[in-house]
């Protein structure tokens, strides 16, 4: 016994899919965080790479939110 798929492409799936996605309130709180916080030297460019990829996602959600 066995099944057929009407529609499989190889080497096309998404990565990514399954992963949680974080609202746009979340992202907000997570970069109202970052703002208010003190960081050492060390810490800076750790959170500058925190800080662009969370201002990107923001950014991806407006623009679904606008289409």
């Amino acid at each position: 016994m066995g099944f057929k798929a009407g529609n499989t492409r190889i080497g096309e799936a998404d990565p990514l899919s399954g992963l949680p996605i974080l609202t746009r309130k979340e992202i907000l709180f997570m970069l109202n965080i970052i703002r208010k916080s003190t960081f050492t030297g060390e810490e800076m460019e750790e959170i500058y790479g925190l800080t662009l990829k969370l201002q990107k996602m923001y950014l991806d959600l407006e623009k679904f939110k606008n289409k």
